[in-house]
């Protein structure tokens, strides 16, 4: 069976990629904002390793940091 059409007011999703956060925001036809969440990498994927938002990585061809 069809999806029915759909009812209620159109949302928008903007997506901010940054180098220290991932930030989505949901405006509506009005360009209120709906709701907004984010990603702080620092603090919320510590096991990537991530230190004021530059990634650690040590190998052999370069100064580990």
């Amino acid at each position: 069976m069809a999806p029915g059409p759909k009812t209620g007011p159109a949302l928008f999703l903007g997506l901010e990629l940054a180098t220290d956060q991932l930030r989505a925001s949901i405006v509506d036809e009005s360009l209120e904002l709906v709701g907004v969440e984010c990603v702080d990498f620092d603090t919320e994927l510590p096991e990537y390793q991530y230190v004021l938002s530059w990634h650690i990585f040590c190998s052999s061809a370069f100064h580990c940091l």
